[in-house]
């Protein structure tokens, strides 16, 4: 009805005017009615006002669809306003000079510069110049390329850094560069994480290189000491019984040799490989083992130990070499009854970690600080005046031949706990299921 409603009203008063005039002309004036002159001027008059109308209607056509298409403008553009301003990562635009022509809320919220100071400056204002960003960026538009990634380092408008990952693509008219789009994400947390990994990689290597260091050490040390070590052992003990009166020096000089004999051994399992023979392990009982051939050392340094691991139903079955698994244990054990020479409590326990069994051996010695800690299992690094530093990187590398893993828990005052974390026997672990799933 809209698109007539101008031509229905000039139509309307067209006639209207008609009338009156026809009123004055023939009923007030007294003129003589021509029905062929009157109806003709009143079909002109009324087509004439009709077609020219028709202009009038689809003028205010014309005006009511650009008002609604400006309307759903405004509303389309408020809601991607909305939309950008909520979004987390930067959206950016750029010219083909590389000035900025369009930012995101998210540029101020992570940059802390604000989107009208920002826009129309250089895209490389807000990061180092590095010859890898210009080379990287000229090598794409060299190639044509309408997309690429590459990480950057960004400066926020208090001085602080931040490492930002950007992906964006590049628009070509006739083959010239025209301008960029693209988004920017805060990745800092992700870098430094790749960061601590690379260090934690480069002191896994310069540790291995130590242990290779050492293992070659190990067997150069064993076969040029252990032999004459042997000879002066045995005219020493000529010699004793040639000075009866002086038989407390022999003695500490036997302690002595047997001292660096058995730092000697302890090398010598680093520098020789041993074959490994894996088998079904029972853990509660090779811990009980342990602890029984260990009870009367810690009887004598008043030192008790406590089993919090023989629980029924909770037999714990490894793939592993006992003797290793033992080492490992009499080691540890035998490190927390040192690092309490007033007498103290160890506790060793057992449990399930998904598909891990972890031993715990707890004591209540001085502990260690965070240096010591960062150099555990290191060669040669001990927290004991008279350690060799040995001991500690056997177990580990016993550990590793297991595919476990040792964690150490340790605060100054407070003592160690040393957790071995051991993979569970598959074929034992998958038993055990099938027998709970009857079982239900």
């Amino acid at each position: 009805m809209k698109r007539y409603q101008g031509r229905i009203i000039a139509t309307a008063l067209a006639m209207t005017f008609i009338m009156f005039w026809n009123y004055l002309f023939y009923g007030i004036l007294g003129n003589q009615i021509n029905w062929t002159v009157d109806l003709l001027f009143t079909l002109v008059t009324l087509v004439s006002v009709w077609w020219l109308t028709l202009y009038i209607d689809e003028s205010n056509q014309l005006v009511y669809k650009l008002k609604e298409s400006e309307k759903q403008y405004k509303e389309l553009s408020a809601a991607t306003n909305r939309i950008m301003d909520n979004l987390q990562e930067i959206v950016f635009q750029t010219d083909r000079k590389g000035n900025i022509t369009f930012l995101n809320q998210a540029w101020t919220t992570l940059t802390g510069f604000s989107v009208e100071e920002s826009l129309g400056t250089m895209y490389n204002d807000y990061f180092d110049h590095e010859e890898r960003i210009s080379n990287h960026l000229m090598s794409r538009l060299k190639n044509r390329e309408q997309e690429g990634r590459i990480e950057v380092l960004y400066h926020r408008k208090d001085g602080s850094k931040f490492w930002g990952e950007v992906h964006y693509k590049l628009y070509y008219t006739n083959g010239q560069f025209t301008g960029s789009l693209g988004t920017l994400t805060d990745v800092t947390e992700r870098k430094n994480t790749e960061m601590e990994l690379l260090k934690s990689n480069q002191r896994l290597a310069m540790q291995s290189q130590k242990l290779a260091m050492a293992g070659q050490l190990a067997a150069g040390i064993a076969h040029e000491v252990r032999n004459p070590l042997t000879s002066v052992n045995g005219f020493l003990q000529l010699m004793k019984s040639e000075y009866p009166d002086r038989t407390e020096y022999f003695d500490i000089i036997f302690s002595e040799i047997k001292r660096i004999d058995s730092v000697l051994g302890e090398l010598l399992v680093l520098a020789k490989p041993h074959q490994v023979q894996f088998k079904k392990i029972k853990i509660n009982s090779v811990l009980q083992q342990v602890t029984t051939l260990l009870e009367t050392n810690a009887v004598l340094s008043h030192i008790e130990i406590e089993k919090a691991f023989q629980k029924e139903g909770k037999e714990w079955e490894i793939n592993g070499d006992e003797n290793q698994i033992k080492q490992v244990f009499i080691n540890l054990i035998k490190n927390g009854i040192e690092a309490m020479p007033d007498g103290g409590k160890i506790k060793i326990s057992s449990e399930k970690e998904e598909s891990f069994v972890k031993i715990s051996i707890k004591d209540e010695g001085g502990g260690m600080s965070e240096d010591e800690l960062a150099k555990i299992g290191e060669p040669f690094f001990s927290t004991k005046q008279e350690g060799t530093g040995l001991g500690l990187t056997i177990c580990l590398n016993i550990i590793g031949a297991h595919n476990g893993e040792l964690k150490v828990d340790s605060e100054l005052g407070e003592g160690s706990t040393f957790h071995i974390l051991l993979p569970l026997d598959k074929a034992a672990h998958c038993e055990k299921s099938q027998e709970f799933s009857h079982a239900t």
